[in-house]
């Protein structure tokens, strides 16, 4: 993973979080982002077809959304111990999701029951269930290295690095929208035109290339498409 991307990552979450409230460290707790993350683990499973009762696609597009969204409340918890960027991004916690993100089974201080009931699944399907299930008890059990390392597994089943970290990007500005336009005060609406805002944001992060491109096109496409939506 490029460290300069990573650190830039925590910034902007900081960054988010202080517009949210500028003492959120003091005031947040890690129950809070657990409980939040377990939430967004529950929607990403909510995209894949396990239901045996009924017929359903994939949405891998939403799983991305979703692992990001989870990535938020991930560096808000890692942040919680590792207020300095710096040693945020050289802590164990990235260390671990590092190796899932490579599939590095080596030196691993996780049950290796887990690890080869993983190995046994041989569908995309299957591998990312397990893989979530695995981060919200890790995080409900306090065993960070365990939720890090598979939710390292679960990037890599669906997106690499870049990918990521340009989706952050772009989530991490359409939440700065929200909030400009009074997503705490309970007045942004989230679906314009019958489409979540989430499918707005992904559709412009695949067309650029870097950051600064994107947070211009985002801005001004979601200032354009909100004035539609007040308007109509």
């Amino acid at each position: 993973m490029d460290k300069e991307k990573l650190i830039d990552m925590f910034k902007l979450q900081d960054e988010l979080n202080k517009k949210i409230n500028e003492n959120w460290l003091k005031f947040r707790r890690k129950e809070d982002f657990v409980r939040a993350i377990w939430t967004e683990c529950g929607e990403l499973v909510d995209s894949l077809p396990w239901k045996w009762w009924k017929k359903q696609n994939a949405d891998i597009n939403n799983v991305k959304i979703e692992l990001v969204d989870m990535w938020h409340f991930i560096m808000s918890y890692i942040l919680l111990d590792y207020p300095e960027y710096n040693r945020a991004v050289e802590s164990e916690y990235i260390k671990y999701m590092d190796k899932g993100l490579n599939e590095n089974y080596e030196h691993l201080e996780i049950n290796p029951v887990y690890i080869h009931s993983y190995l046994r699944r041989v569908n995309t399907t299957d591998r990312l269930i397990y893989s979530i299930e695995r981060v919200v008890e890790g995080f409900l059990s306090e065993n960070i290295k365990q939720a890090m390392f598979f939710y390292g597994l679960a990037i890599n089943r669906v997106m690499d690095f870049d990918e990521m970290y340009l989706l952050y990007v772009g989530k991490n500005i359409l939440n700065h929208i929200r909030q400009e336009f009074g997503y705490k005060e309970g007045k942004y609406i989230k679906e314009i035109k019958g489409i979540e805002d989430n499918k707005y944001m992904f559709e412009i992060v695949k067309q650029v290339k870097s950051k600064d491109e994107l947070e211009k096109m985002l801005r001004d496409k979601f200032k354009e498409i909100l004035k539609v939506n007040s308007e109509s």
